[in-house]
């Protein structure tokens, strides 16, 4: 059996607030995480805070997103894991 990767949840947008979204992969189960629209940004390129803006660099840094998932989740605590521009 090789190893998958995890999964995202499409986003949901709280206005002026955060992009939160959920991963989960067999064997830990689901994180939850937030990112703030300043952070989208900066770091993945979004050209507003529109909620468009945002889901379009969502959609283009999946990878990233992914990659920073994988490094900051804390499986089974149910706490939601605020994700930086730095993380990103």
């Amino acid at each position: 059996m090789t190893a998958s990767n995890p999964k995202l949840t499409p986003p949901i947008f709280v206005t002026n607030s955060a992009v939160l979204f959920s991963a989960y992969e067999f064997g830990w189960g689901y994180c939850s995480f937030a990112i703030d629209p300043d952070a989208v940004c900066e770091a993945l390129g979004a050209a507003d805070k529109t909620q468009k803006q945002l889901l379009l660099a969502f959609e283009l840094n999946k990878r990233r997103l992914l990659e920073a998932v994988e490094k900051k989740a804390i499986h089974g605590t149910g706490e939601r894991i605020s994700l930086s521009a730095t993380d990103l």
